[in-house]
């Protein structure tokens, strides 16, 4: 008789404690990563503050780009005011990141 595979663990997707505020406000709905793999599907977005914050939600696309590549709506959607501060922000998390660098636009969105 098989028995049934235990249930996959709902992996984490981890944010700066800086993005807490806009993902709950749904301003934020993208994230950009560099050299971080993500897939589709059930995630928890985990905030490091003074205790752990975890949402619920679902990764629903993802969309490989080169840094050169972005524009304005993405940065809007990514809870940015315009491409120079998300530009500024990705040399903040990725100091070494370059124009012709590949990422990856992860789109999601809370379950609860």
């Amino acid at each position: 008789m098989d028995t049934p595979a235990p249930p996959s663990a709902v992996p984490s997707l981890y944010f700066h404690r800086d993005y807490l505020d806009a993902v709950r406000a749904g301003t934020k709905v993208t994230t950009i990563r560099h050299r971080d793999p993500v897939t589709v599907g059930p995630v928890n977005l985990v905030f490091e503050l003074e205790e752990e914050v975890t949402l619920p939600g679902v990764i629903t696309g993802v969309v490989g780009k080169r840094v050169a590549e972005l524009t304005e709506p993405d940065a809007v959607a990514d809870g940015f005011r315009d491409l120079a501060e998300l530009r500024d922000r990705l040399r903040y998390h990725y100091p070494d990141i370059r124009p012709d660098d590949e990422i990856t636009i992860v789109y999601f969105e809370l379950t609860s």
